[in-house]
């Protein structure tokens, strides 16, 4: 992926750069609040990525577009809030959130990883995709990811896995001895409760059957079992449904824009208000005036791929709702003699006591635990050397990078993350990013660039920004930095003279201030590359 432009902005002022080269570029100024910053989280905004705006940068109102290159095809993406335009040279490609986009994304330009979720394959966010070569200034934290959603650090280990062609395992080597403790721990604990367990005989035969039953660890894994296959069929049903929804009313969109064709094709289409011919096509965020009929011809060739996408999409949730729909058939088949009674009269009969709940709870615990158990020690060894052997590569590709740059330094890198709690003084996190990004660049071979904001956070010293700038100079790629320079250094002109630099000085800008009525012309005529749409 090669950056060629970025802008953002609205009616009255923006800001575009159209300065970046395909090697590394430096972004500095001699002081801070001169939009550095914004334009790399105006970048990562438009391409999908989570806001980090600061709270007084009023991003809601504002369009943020970036031009890209991929396997030597353009693209430009335009983004305000939650939508998407995607436009290639043959194409645009509208989209309600970003979530739909990734999908595009995947097929056409680039592939997003897919990793185990909450039990099902599923493609990871754009946020966690982009964290293997992006570095934000804000909400850093070496332990953990900088974008907080719904997937974490143990994700984003898993999906290098899959990016490197190697499914995760969900399971670390360190964690098996863990797992048996907690087994053998809890089968003491569900020991000790069975001898507590009392029935209340309101109902004798009830009482009685429950109470046999309820010995029965059998039984009670079949009551959990159907019960947990019957809330996953119903959440996939709700969501098989919103997409269902979401599909009729693209097409319902369809024909009323093919409707239109044919009365234009008939007469004018006026508002009966004002007499205006001007006819618009809107989403929440973004609005296109399709009275031209080849801008709505592109807008129904979008929705059309939308609604392939969404057929498909519809199609993954019904295989797996027949899937566990087969699996509650075979469990219903076997199911104990009075199983219907013992599940009718369960909570009748025993409800009045705490202990039950805490049979169950272990009882399911060792079952799960077993599980997991179960699956690590069935996981290809070779496999499991191949993931190692991606890590040990990793580990040794950063600390090798870190005694490049600091010989003299003691810290010894043993993770892609640093355990919770641990601290960086000075500039050590700024050298662990710098080696985590250099690392997965290298070892993992993607094609993206590599952005860091604010490379030199921390007081980094001169020697070391130094060897760091060699070093990606000599990455095969786009990089773009961000720095704040000191007067003395400003007046040196000090990246304009390194070799190899594409120094980009931020200086003039207007303190918090970037965007202007200078850039306006050139960011509206980008604009109006997206045929039809109405700002």
């Amino acid at each position: 992926m090669l950056i060629k432009k970025i802008a953002f902005g609205d009616l009255e002022e923006a800001f575009v750069e159209s300065r970046l080269s395909d090697g590394l570029n430096v972004i500095f100024s001699d002081d801070n609040n001169r939009g550095k910053t914004l334009v790399m989280q105006g970048l990562m905004f438009s391409l999908g990525y989570e806001s980090i705006f600061p709270s007084s940068f009023n991003y809601k109102d504002k369009y943020f577009y970036s031009e890209v290159e991929v396997g030597n095809v353009n693209y430009e993406f335009l983004r305000k809030r939650n939508s998407i335009i995607i436009k290639s040279e043959d194409a645009i490609q509208i989209f309600n959130s970003v979530g739909e986009a990734r999908y595009f994304l995947n097929e056409f330009v680039f592939s997003v990883p897919r990793i185990q979720k909450e039990g099902r394959y599923a493609l990871v966010d754009l946020s966690l995709l982009y964290e293997l070569f992006f570095i934000g200034q804000d909400n850093r934290s070496p332990s953990g990811l900088i974008s907080k959603g719904q997937f974490n650090k143990s994700d984003f280990k898993s999906m290098v896995y899959d990016f490197a062609g190697f499914s995760d395992s969900q399971m670390n080597t360190d964690d098996l001895k863990a797992i048996k403790d907690e087994i053998k721990s809890s089968k003491i604990q569900l020991k000790d409760l069975r001898k507590k367990i009392s029935i209340i005989r309101q109902n004798p035969n009830v009482a009685e059957m429950v109470s046999r039953a309820y010995d029965s660890e059998v039984v009670q894994e079949k009551i959990k079992k159907i019960s947990e296959i019957n809330k996953n069929i119903s959440n996939l049903k709700r969501s098989r449904q919103r997409e269902i929804n979401r599909r009729s009313k693209l097409e319902q969109l369809v024909t009323e824009l093919n409707s239109l064709n044919r009365e234009l094709s008939e007469g004018n289409v006026q508002c009966g208000d004002c007499g205006s011919e001007k006819i618009v096509y809107s989403n929440s965020d973004l609005t296109f005036e399709i009275s031209n009929i080849d801008v709505r011809n592109g807008i129904l060739k979008s929705i059309d791929q939308n609604i392939r996408q969404k057929a498909d999409i519809i199609m993954d949730f019904s295989r797996e709702i027949n899937s566990l729909q087969g699996e509650l058939n075979e469990e219903m088949k076997d199911t104990p003699p009075n199983f219907q009674q013992i599940v009718l009269y369960k909570e009748q009969a025993i409800s009045e006591f705490d202990f039950d709940d805490q049979a169950f709870f272990y009882l399911n615990r060792i079952k799960m635990l077993e599980n997991q158990l179960e699956s690590y020690t069935n996981i290809d060894e070779s496999l499991k050397e191949k993931r190692k052997s991606i890590d040990d590569a990793l580990l040794k590709e950063m600390n090798d990078l870190y005694k490049s740059i600091d010989p003299s330094g003691n810290l010894v890198f043993e993770d892609i993350f640093t355990k919770k709690g641990s601290t960086f003084s000075g500039s050590e996190g700024q050298e662990f990013y710098f080696c985590k990004v250099i690392a997965l660049k290298k070892i993992l071979e993607h094609n993206f660039p590599i952005l860091i904001d604010s490379f030199r956070d921390g007081e980094l010293s001169t020697g070391k920004e130094a060897k760091m700038l060699e070093i990606y100079k000599r990455i095969d790629g786009q990089i773009i930095l961000t720095s704040t320079l000191k007067k003395e250094e400003y007046s040196n002109e000090k990246y304009s003279k390194i070799d190899g630099v594409n120094a980009l000085d931020y200086s003039n800008h207007q303190d918090c201030k970037i965007l202007n009525k200078q850039h306006l012309p050139e960011f509206l005529t980008l604009m109006s590359g997206f045929e039809g749409i109405v700002l």
